[in-house]
């Protein structure tokens, strides 16, 4: 059964190169014997994306696996660095040349699919089309901090400085584009404005009433249907109450 499933992506992988490869898997000019036949690699790999290239059809990725770098390319979609994925087989090309990013590499990987990808994309998604609500809540400052009515109220002050803010956990997303993304409100609002996203390390739970310090930034978009107005990242916690 292995061996069929094996055959079967290798052949789902094959067609996918065989896309590109009529134009695009060539040798340098300089070389015209550098071309090699593709070879498979098996076994489940999990990769950390350090470098993301997107093309009209393909999105290259180079990637850590343990103390070993290398490239890798697949279907487009809407990765980013930071993200750990995972594979299980593929289809080495030596001296593979893309026209469209200029580019002839050494050795890459064509991978058909990787699990984690879709999830993480849809979990950014799902994240981004939920509509939050204003919670009936009353949080006050501790030393040091502003309220979210005055972090939006003054966001331009605000913009590239940390900031401390205190309120109330009320969405907690684990684990997406290599972080962790936290809602929190503390009963103050500016506009329609009463929520503030975090990216953080740190794991807290919903109503967690916690206190957070990190970067301003505005208009900010991080792809996959992640943009905002404000958000504060690579936030700490500070402490929670």
């Amino acid at each position: 059964m292995r061996v069929k499933l094996f055959v079967v992506t290798m052949m789902a992988i094959m067609t996918i190169v065989a896309c590109d490869s009529r134009q695009r898997v060539k040798a340098p000019e300089e070389n015209p014997q550098a071309t090699s036949t593709p070879q498979s690699q098996g076994d489940s790999h999990t990769i950390l994306v350090k470098e993301v290239i997107q093309a009209n059809s393909y999105t290259y990725l180079f990637v850590a696996e343990g103390d070993k770098e290398y490239w890798i390319a697949t279907a487009k979609q809407p990765l980013e660095a930071g993200m750990t994925l995972n594979y299980d087989m593929a289809l080495e090309m030596k001296d593979f040349t893309s026209k469209e990013v200029d580019r002839t590499f050494d050795s890459i990987f064509f991978v058909g699919q990787m699990r984690g990808t879709s999830s993480a994309a849809a979990n950014a998604m799902a994240s981004k089309k939920t509509v939050e609500t204003a919670k009936d809540i009353s949080i006050g400052k501790v030393d040091g901090s502003i309220s979210i009515q005055e972090l939006y109220t003054n966001r331009t002050d605000y913009e590239g400085k940390v900031v401390v803010v205190h309120g109330q956990v009320t969405k907690f997303n684990a684990g997406i584009m290599g972080r962790n993304w936290v809602h929190l409100q503390d009963g103050t609002k500016s506009g329609d404005a009463f929520d503030v996203t975090i990216t953080t390390n740190a794991v807290v739970s919903k109503d967690d009433v916690v206190v957070f310090s990190g970067k301003v930034a505005l208009g900010k978009d991080f792809g996959a249907g992640y943009k905002y107005d404000l958000i504060l990242e690579e936030a700490e916690l500070s402490a929670e109450s």
